[in-house]
């Protein structure tokens, strides 16, 4: 029937395939032609042919404003469906027969032209009963909940607490032709399968919400069903595989708890296929892309380039995110790709991007929605385990990164534990969360009393159990430096979190902290076969624990005036890990992403406080027989770190801060490696001595503003807290704003004058 709004015939894609033939003939305006009996009519064509019953006329269009791309059609919200029910969608689905497209007759011209290749449109619309929309966790104080609480209990039972009926939901014709364009880099199902595979040989999926067997049987699948459709890329075949992929995003997922991760996967894949599905694919490319250098045997294989194919993923995987935000999606599947896609941007652009904080922002707003963070069951007795097991992670990891990014950025956490029931995952590898019932059994049965593999192999499991220990702790030390309390109390509670911290520390296994002495011998780790992400792992629990004690005595420098030699060893045991971790090659070579991000945020934060102390110790009056730092060492060990920050690749997210960092260090260096004449060391030693008074209070320690002279040109630095310590000054030619957040570091980085010549 002919619309007003969308301006011509409504194709409804329930009709059977023979009815819905394109028209193949172009105008050389790249426009597809009209039919004769629209011309005649003087309709806007939908380009189906032979006929279509014309049952009402509208005004002519000019044909200039025409604009047939942007038209919206609504679609409905889709009932759910279960694997191998292609009916239960409230419509008629497209069988596989459907899809084979050599049954439909393209009219070729016998010369294309310019535009023939152009994908053609058309719009949609479905004239069924909208759906229900998810609507998400109601918690207590939410209106609602008092029907919900009291109804029942009287024998009263009303439908419409089940959820709100939404209007039907709309897609564009240039919704459903980007869908078609974004599938061109399925063509190439070897680079699809290599590099998919590389990202789980290499991290065995740790860093992987999509575990491998699913993924598998995702691809397995998409192949059997699609690959004739993909691998030759014809327009009207991909029109219509991304119809049937905004059919099936559109329907929520129902999860069974007899489902086995094969029924669960088939939910998602063949002719059941989703846009989430085609983001993670796209997601696992790109994530690997990025571990990888830029003389890898995989990219020359392949002949593609590291940072286009990165990017390029990175694209494809956040338009299928803004396609399963058009169709409201609210499942497990969301979530998935909304993790994928953050690991990979956080790669790209860096932790300290708005892209991840706004991103990591959405996975805890997803979470909170499905009240995961309440219960990963969703209130059913009993759900698949291995799904259990993975919204488990997915919970923990959304607490655990929500409060790393906040803390390395300074600014209040999303998910406050307190709020949230965080349950630790089972210490089981990803590969075996797929086995039998009494597999499990066993597997369980063999854990520890506190639920950690008696293996000693680590895997993700073994991190996210560990590392969720970890986070209350950060939690506590980014409250006492954003809150405002008095300085017995940030005393009294900083002794409560060492504590804690500790105990928690030594209850581990002792597998998982066998980095703490520092006679750990690395080729050991190599000798026994471990993997590089392992080993990766083990010294990042071991940095996570020691960062919360660095940040801690960051507050209380800042906000008791303690002593910075606790500080100086807090920093000096991660600086040395971080120099041996980055000079091992086989862990660069092939995890370059995970390195460059450790050098950004644990080495460049513990590095600063040393060459701060450093420089501190060089401008003192009298050297100190015996300080802090030894000072060959030192200096040798900055000119390492300052060289491997320089190695960081451009395309890196991490290269920004690291440049800069690189840049600030080496500065100190020459500050301190450069003679003095004379007259400045009498300056600096007169400034010294007449605040030594004030030293002596605080053990010769150091004031927010060391370094104070001459404000960078637009700087502007929040407000200190009143009881924030206060020292002398002392002005050794660079401004720097220290011991405030980690933000305050990586503002100060961008506003220093590198132009500005050393004193």
């Amino acid at each position: 029937m002919m619309s007003p709004q969308a301006g011509g015939q409504i194709v409804d894609l329930r009709s059977e395939p023979s009815q819905r033939v394109l028209n193949g003939k172009y105008r050389r305006n790249g426009k597809l032609q009209s039919c004769e009996p629209c011309r005649k009519s003087k309709l806007r064509c939908d380009h189906v042919v032979p006929r279509r019953q014309v049952v009402e006329k509208a005004p002519p269009t000019p044909a200039t404003t025409v604009n047939e791309e942007a038209s919206p059609v609504p679609l409905p919200t889709i009932e759910s469906s279960e694997p191998g029910s292609p009916h239960e969608h409230g419509y008629r689905t497209l069988e596989a027969s459907q899809l084979d497209y050599e049954e439909v007759p393209l009219q070729a011209p016998a010369k294309l032209n310019r535009a023939a290749s152009a994908p053609p449109l058309r719009s949609h619309q479905y004239d069924g009963e909208p759906g229900r929309i998810n609507p998400g966790f109601f918690g207590a104080t939410n209106p609602m909940c008092i029907f919900s609480e009291n109804l029942s209990k009287l024998g009263v039972v009303s439908t419409e607490l089940e959820g709100p009926k939404l209007p039907r939901l709309t897609v564009t014709n240039d919704q459903i032709a980007r869908g078609s364009q974004i599938l061109s880099f399925l063509k190439d199902t070897s680079l699809v399968h290599d590099f998919v595979n590389r990202s789980f040989d290499v991290g065995d999926g740790i860093v992987n919400v999509c575990i491998e067997p699913i993924m598998k049987q995702w691809l397995m699948k998409l192949w059997a069903t699609h690959g004739e459709t993909l691998k030759k890329q014809n327009p009207e075949k991909l029109r219509r595989l991304s119809e049937l992929l905004w059919h099936n995003t559109l329907t929520s997922i129902v999860v069974k708890e007899d489902y086995d991760y094969k029924a669960w996967a088939l939910l998602a894949t063949g002719m059941n296929i989703r846009w989430e599905v085609i983001g993670i694919i796209a997601a696992l490319i790109g994530q690997c892309a990025t571990t990888l250098s830029r003389s890898d045997l995989l990219l020359t294989q392949h002949n593609v380039s590291k940072p286009i194919l990165a990017r390029r993923m990175n694209e494809i995987s956040s338009t299928c995110l803004d396609f399963a935000r058009s169709c409201e999606a609210l499942d497990d599947l969301f979530i998935w790709l909304l993790v994928e896609n953050s690991v990979l941007t956080a790669a790209l652009k860096g932790d300290g991007s708005y892209a991840v904080y706004r991103e990591s922002g959405e996975i805890v707003n997803a979470v909170v929605a499905m009240g995961l963070h309440v219960d990963v069951k969703q209130g059913k007795p009993r759900i698949p385990f291995f799904l259990e097991q993975i919204r488990t992670k997915i919970v923990a990891g959304a607490y655990s990164c929500d409060i790393s990014i906040n803390s390395y950025l300074g600014r209040p956490p999303r998910l406050p534990y307190r709020y949230c029931n965080i349950v630790p995952p089972l210490d089981i590898p990803d590969a075996r969360l797929i086995a039998g019932e009494d597999e499990i059994a066993r597997i369980i049965a063999s854990l520890d009393e506190n639920g950690f593999s008696t293996s000693g192999k680590t895997s993700s499991a073994t991190f996210m159990k560990a590392w969720i220990g970890i986070s209350p702790r950060r939690e506590e030390v980014l409250d006492l430096a954003l809150g405002r309390y008095s300085r017995d109390e940030i005393l009294r509670r900083a002794e409560e979190i060492q504590k804690k911290s500790s105990e928690y520390w030594e209850s581990l296994p002792l597998f998982i902290r066998s980095l703490e002495n520092d006679s750990y011998d690395y080729t050991e780790a190599v000798s026994h076969r471990k993997r590089p992400l392992e080993t990766l792992l083990k010294i990042s629990l071991r940095q996570g624990y020691r960062a919360n004690e660095l940040l801690l005595q960051r507050v209380l420098i800042r906000k008791t005036g303690a002593s910075w030699d606790k500080l100086v060893e807090a920093a000096s045991s991660i600086f040395e890990d971080i120099l041996q971790v980055t000079g091992r090659h086989e862990l660069s070579s092939i995890l370059q992403s995970n390195i460059s991000a450790m050098l950004a945020v644990s080495g460049l934060r513990s590095a600063s406080v040393i060459a701060v102390e450093l420089l501190r110790q060089e401008q003192l009056p009298n050297y100190p027989k015996n300080p802090l730092l030894p000072r060959s060492r030192t200096i040798q060990d900055l000119s390492v770190f300052a060289a491997r920050l320089g190695d960081v690749d451009p395309s890196d997210g991490s290269f920004t801060v690291c440049d800069q960092g690189r840049k600030v260090i080496t500065r100190i260096l020459d500050k301190i490696l450069s003679p003095p004449n004379l007259s400045e060391r009498l300056v600096a030693s007169s400034h010294m001595q007449h605040d030594q008074p004030h030293e002596s209070q605080a053990n010769v320690g150091m004031d927010l503003n060391v370094f104070q002279g001459e404000a960078a040109p637009h700087q502007e630095w929040p407000l200190l807290d009143p009881l924030d310590f206060q020292m002398g000054e002392a002005n050794w030619g660079i401004e720097v704003p220290f011991l405030g957040h980690d933000s305050d570091f990586v503002q100060w980085l961008e506003s220093v004058d590198w132009e500005k010549p050393i004193l």
